[in-house]
């Protein structure tokens, strides 16, 4: 006959499946659950990486010949040393082998401050246009450019910084103002103390002075000037140079050039802005001055100044004196290109040419300099030896011109000038506001031919004109205003503004945020159905100038896919982030523009920025909009109106709104949206998608889980805070109400020599080290009515000699040795021997004060009491991990059996320091062995039996805690699973009228925030993980200024 099953075998564990069917089935559900969520996530990644079909538009050229861009300065920090200027020699010799490299740099031309970026490490002196003249007293206005200054420092050769000194106003030089400072002794000293300020501040190795449109009284004493200036700088390393007219015989070249360290000669300007049309620098012309100068000139001291740019005039200009517009090389190749002309070389100037007809017939004639005219220039220079050759200006110049640069003397170079390399600017054609990329940068090709006699280029041909970014602009159509709203939908502020346009019948464009649609769904389908323009505005509203195309692409294909999914059609204009009132002006900024136009869609600017982001007064908004409009001018229109419907508090947007669509319409401007201004139908600017329904229902699926996601943690964070702060203050309220009742609930002390006798029980496995200290510490027990029961695991090591050696001759100790099955299997072999009514079970390693026990035994003098929960705490408190669960154990834990002790519904009798009715346990069959937590499973048992379980908060035991992250995560999972495995134990006792309190408080809290918040802790986790991550991001890519909660 077999044996009888084991109460307390492994087999009858809780959730054991010794069949494995539920492991199985529980991996097959979860395998599908993965399966179909990976199918999901597969399908909306296959959907986003195939572009969306956007039918092309056709919109009317327009027209405009050329449009240039200036990008507003930016700011870096940088500081350059000083560096003293010193020409290359071979070595040996005391002759240079070649010029300096001097490039002229100014701050006002974002063209100037790339080439300088490109090209600086190729410069031995950078002049900057930095120091302007500010009245005639020797005050100076300082251009700080801190870009160009750290470009300068970081070069791996930095080169020295010459200062330019000028008197150039509003592109003219003042010659009254250089008069007033040269004629006055204390103005001149003034401006040599400020320029020496100037050059202990920033480390620059001297100054230029370019001083134009002199009296001839002054002219007469610039010398002087000179000298004095170069006196008081010299002593402190600092040279001083001075420009002047390569063809003006009225200057006194030779006193400059011997009172400077060095003299300039601007040899350009041939024929100039305001005089008739002709080469800026024709060969005869710069041959014949160039013997005139240096024959009277120490070429050691003499620089020459080569023009780099070129002038645009009118055919009629000697009639009309029409001034010329000036060009750069970039500029000249751009109105080549558009106007189909043919340029040539002049067979006399050996200057290139040029002319072209605008749209209403009037005839241009451009002249230019470029890389063939310095070739032309420098051989002609190269056996004089001059000091340096400098550049005037970086920006302007043919890339081509610095393969000429920087090279010894007799060794021009012409190999590099037959490749153009293409343009790195941005040139834009039309007025309006909606941009479309129509060309992208392609290098150029030229030929040329030498004269055999002079190894000059006697001819060129520009076989193929190198191009840079073309952007069109389109929409151009006064009396139309757009009015659009970034950053949107916004559950609060957009249904209001709908509510205003529907009132006032005003349409307007809508430029969405991804990540706001998948929150407010039925914003975007109400906007859609009410007739208002939808536009993409990405994803997440990044700076997509600062992306990668990858991700420039994943940021509109799903905002796309989220649009299509919710109206079943296609944005078909987008607008960038952070486009605010300007334009791409770097190739750089228009990278992520092709990318977008490639995928089909038109790009929509703006130059009527209200800043209402800034929560002005809604009449600065109103009438901001209103003062744009009035600046608009031929060639930049401004009739696209920027506001805002979400990112912040859009109060006052809306406060401005009815307002500013009144003042519109009262001067005059229609309201339309921004495809109706570029000419495009509601159907085109929205077209039905044409995508599959298979992969509709994929994105569909995917954003409502999404979605739904979102939304349950949202929900479940929300849910978790509102229920653990009202736990809190519940536990809290119930915990004062205990310690108020405590003087009534406690029991009178009882003598320890009449009391019942107390069995203590220390099952223990390998514990040699503590275990003598542990049963002397209960022996030390005031309680002398006591046996202590130490119940031998099946220890490998020397625990059982231990207590042998130590209390053998103890009568209150008994030592019981059994093969190793466990804690409550050696608590049950020990209840089998104890002879007390009352009995205490205890690890090795928790240390009792001598008053414990008898706190535990007096509440048994009650026989309705079957077991007391004492107060466990941290003895072992070395660490951090030790001492937050220190921490835990007396706020949470015991806070919580205090708490439900006020309701008689203690959960857990800690194992570390309890007292059972024998009886009580010997009606329950002993300590359970099915579970983890038998200590929780036994006290839910007592209860369920009828007995009380009470606490009393001064029987304190001090227990050891786990002291590594790790050891803590092991206890912290046996106890949640031992947790689990007795409320399903236990699960008739929820709710169960019997013992209402421990049916409807008890177990439903552990349900509650034990086991279902606790299993959801990880997802609130990651929620906020995930939200920090996203502040970073933001940080670095969506900056928010003006608030924290805005967005621009």
């Amino acid at each position: 006959m077999p044996p009888p099953p084991d109460p307390h075998s492994q087999d009858r564990f809780i959730f054991h499946d010794p069949s494995g069917r539920r492991a199985r089935r529980a991996g097959q559900f979860g395998g599908v659950l993965l399966s179909l969520l990976a199918f999901i996530v597969a399908g909306f990644l296959a959907t986003l990486a195939l572009a969306p079909h956007l039918p092309n538009v056709a919109l009317q050229d327009p027209h405009v010949l050329i449009g240039l861009h200036q990008e507003n300065v930016k700011h870096v920090k940088g500081r350059p040393l000083w560096k003293k200027i010193t020409r290359p020699h071979a070595p040996g010799a005391k002759a240079a082998i070649k010029p300096l490299t001097i490039g002229f740099y100014v701050s006002w031309d974002e063209d100037s401050r790339q080439s300088l970026r490109d090209h600086v490490n190729s410069l031995d002196v950078v002049a900057p246009q930095w120091v302007a003249l500010h009245g005639s007293q020797g005050d100076i206005d300082v251009t700080a450019d801190p870009e160009a200054t750290a470009l300068i420092a970081s070069a791996t050769h930095p080169p020295a910084i010459m200062a330019v000194v000028h008197n150039a106003r509003d592109a003219a030089f003042d010659g009254p103002e250089a008069d007033g400072l040269i004629l006055s002794p204390a103005a001149e000293q003034r401006l040599i103390g400020n320029l020496i300020d100037q050059a202990n501040r920033h480390g620059y190795s001297g100054f230029v002075f370019d001083l134009e449109n002199m009296s001839p009284k002054a002219l007469a004493a610039y010398p002087a000037f000179i000298a004095r200036a170069h006196k008081a700088l010299s002593p402190l390393n600092l040279e001083v140079w001075v420009t002047a007219p390569f063809d003006d015989d009225d200057w006194p070249f030779a006193k400059l050039e011997n009172n400077a360290d060095s003299l300039i000669l601007m040899a350009y300007d041939d024929h100039w802005q305001t005089g008739d049309p002709g080469p800026a620098a024709g060969q005869p012309w710069f041959e014949a001055n160039l013997d005139k100068r240096t024959a009277a000139l120490d070429p050691e001291r003499t620089i020459l100044a080569f023009g780099s740019y070129g002038y645009d005039w009118r055919a009629d200009a000697k009639t009309t004196k029409a001034p010329a517009d000036v060009v750069t090389f970039h500029d000249a190749m751009q109105l080549a290109r558009d106007s189909n002309a043919t340029i040539r070389m002049d067979d006399d100037q050996l200057n290139p040419t040029f002319s072209y007809d605008e749209d209403d017939g009037t005839k241009h004639i451009v002249w230019f300099l470029d890389g063939t005219t310095l070739f032309n220039e420098i051989k002609v220079a190269d056996p004089l030896h001059v000091r340096g050759y400098a550049l005037w200006r970086l920006g302007a110049e043919d890339p081509s011109m610095w393969t000429l640069l920087g090279k010894n003397y007799g060794d021009v170079p012409s190999a590099g000038l037959t490749q153009l390399a293409p343009g790195k600017g941005v040139d834009f054609d039309g007025a309006g506001e909606i941009l479309s990329i129509s060309a992208t940068p392609t290098p150029g090709q030229r030929s040329l031919t030498f004269d055999p006699d002079t190894g000059l280029i006697a001819d060129q041909s520009y076989d193929r004109l190198p191009t840079s970014y073309v952007i069109e602009r389109y929409g151009a159509h006064p009396g139309l205003v757009a009015l659009t709203f970034d950053d949107g939908p916004d559950g609060k502020w957009t249904p209001q503004i709908l509510k205003i346009l529907e009132q006032k019948k005003a349409p307007a464009t809508f430029f969405m945020i991804g990540r706001n649609m998948l929150d407010h769904p039925e914003l975007v389908q109400r906007e859609y159905r009410e007739g208002f323009m939808i536009g993409n505005h990405t994803f997440t509203h990044p700076n997509i100038g600062m992306l990668p195309l990858w991700e420039v692409y994943g940021e509109l294909n799903t905002t796309q896919r989220l649009f299509e999914t919710l109206t079943g059609h296609s944005m078909r204009v987008m607008r960038p982030p952070y486009f605010g009132d300007a334009e791409p002006s770097t190739p750089g900024e228009v990278d992520p523009l092709v990318k977008a136009q490639k995928l089909g869609y038109m790009i929509a600017g703006l130059r009527n920025d209200t800043d209402d982001w800034k929560k002005p007064q809604p009449a600065v908004i109103v009438q901001r909009a209103l003062d744009n409009l009035a600046q608009a001018t031929p060639d930049a229109t401004r009739q696209v109106i920027l506001l805002h419907d979400s990112g912040g508090d859009r109060s006052r947007t809306v406060a401005a709104l009815p307002a500013l669509i009144d003042q519109l319409r009262a001067h005059g401007y229609r309201l339309v949206t921004v495809g109706e201004l570029i000419g495009i139908t509601p159907a085109q600017a929205m077209p039905p998608t044409q995508r599959a329904w298979l992969s509709l229902f994929l994105d569909r699926l995917f954003f409502t889980i999404w979605h739904d996601f979102n939304l349950a943690i949202l929900a479940l964070f929300v849910t978790a805070i509102a229920l653990g702060l009202s736990r809190l203050v519940f536990l809290a309220m119930l915990a004062s109400v205990h310690k108020i009742m405590e003087g009534r609930r406690k029991p009178a002390d009882i003598d320890p020599a009449t009391g019942p006798l107390v069995s203590v029980l220390i099952p223990c496995f390998n514990e040699e080290r503590v275990i003598a200290a542990s049963v002397a510490r209960i022996l030390e027990s005031n309680w002398s009515r006591l046996e202590v029961v130490v119940l031998d695991d099946g220890s490998t090591d020397r625990t059982a000699e231990e207590v042998e050696r130590h209390f053998g001759a103890e009568p209150r100790v008994r030592l019981l040795r059994f093969a190793n099955g466990g804690k409550a299997q050696a608590l049950n072999k020990g209840l089998d021997h104890v002879k007390g009514e009352i009995v205490v079970a205890l690890d090795a390693d928790t240390l009792f004060p001598p008053s414990t026990i008898a706190r535990l035994a007096r509440w048994f003098a009650d026989p309705t009491i079957g077991a007391v929960a004492g107060n466990a705490l941290v003895g072992n408190r070395r660490n951090v991990v030790t001492r937050w669960q220190a921490l835990e154990y007396v706020t949470a834990q015991n806070l919580e059996r205090r708490a439900l002790a006020a309701l008689g519904a203690v959960t857990v009798v800690p194992g570390a320091v309890g007292a059972w009715r024998r009886s009580a346990l010997e009606q329950l069959g002993g300590y359970p062995a099915d579970t983890l937590a038998e200590d929780q499973d036994l006290t839910i048992a007592v209860q369920r039996a009828g007995w009380r379980v009470e606490f009393d908060p001064d029987a304190r035991a001090y227990t050891e805690a786990p002291e590594t992250v790790s050891g803590l995560l092991k206890q912290r999972f046996r106890w949640s699973f031992g947790t689990l495995q007795c409320l399903w134990k236990h699960r008739q006792a929820l709710f169960n009228r019997k013992r209402p309190v421990l049916g409807f408080v008890a177990l439903p809290q552990i349900w509650l925030f034990q086991i279902i918040l606790a299993s959801a802790a990880p997802l609130v986790d990651l929620a906020v993980v995930w939200s920090l991550v996203c502040a970073v991001l933001d940080h670095f890519f969506h900056p928010v200024e003006w608030g924290q909660d805005q967005l621009i």
